[in-house]
């Protein structure tokens, strides 16, 4: 009977070491695959303005791929694994942000100076010559917007936006006619957009 009883416990011991070790190693491969994505989105978030959109368009897909797997494997993650886990996700997609910002910016840039021409610096906008702005904003439009997709009429829509706010910043005291003409300027945009978006810009 001893036999059987010391015979048992050393079965239990050698059970009990087996899982203990099992879950030890478990917990160093996934402290490796989280030290591997924590380099990853380091290299991969650095000097993200220089990045390319078609580069970063691949750096999203993998980091979609990326967390999809480590998702599934977050029960055997620690509380700490779990947080800096995380922690790693907002860190990309904080990048991801900043990225589009820089990226709209320089967009906003260069369709101002396709729209604006050389008014396209903001400052060089005064009450006497915001009428002039709007005529050559529209000229523009008429003159490019034949093959404009959806992103490049919003893009339009974003100058139009922004030389409204400039216009506010100057038009005190501006006589009505000027109005009238800005106005009238403003409405053919909608109806050009209107018209894009039902097939008919062309």
């Amino acid at each position: 009977m001893k036999h059987v009883t010391l015979y048992l416990f050393g079965l239990l011991f050698t059970a009990s070491t087996a899982l203990s070790s099992c879950s030890a190693s478990k917990e160093a491969e996934v402290e490796d695959e989280l030290g591997d994505f924590r380099n990853w989105v380091s290299q991969t978030t650095n000097n993200v303005a220089d990045r390319t959109e078609e580069d970063w368009k691949r750096a999203k897909e993998d980091f979609a791929t990326r967390t999809q797997q480590l998702d599934v494997k977050q029960e055997n993650f620690s509380d700490e694994l779990k947080q800096d886990y995380q922690n790693l996700k907002d860190e990309f997609n904080k990048a991801d942000k900043e990225y589009e910002t820089t990226r709209r910016a320089a967009r906003l840039a260069e369709w101002e100076q396709k729209l604006l021409g050389t008014y396209a610096d903001k400052a060089t906008i005064t009450q006497g010559n915001v009428r002039q702005v709007y005529i050559t904003f529209l000229e523009n439009v008429r003159n490019q917007h034949g093959s404009w997709t959806d992103e490049d009429w919003e893009m339009a829509k974003m100058v139009l936006n922004s030389l409204n706010e400039r216009k506010d910043e100057v038009d005190e005291g501006l006589n009505t006619d000027d109005e009238v003409k800005i106005k009238a300027l403003q409405m053919e945009f909608r109806t050009l957009e209107t018209a894009g978006d039902l097939g008919g810009n062309n």
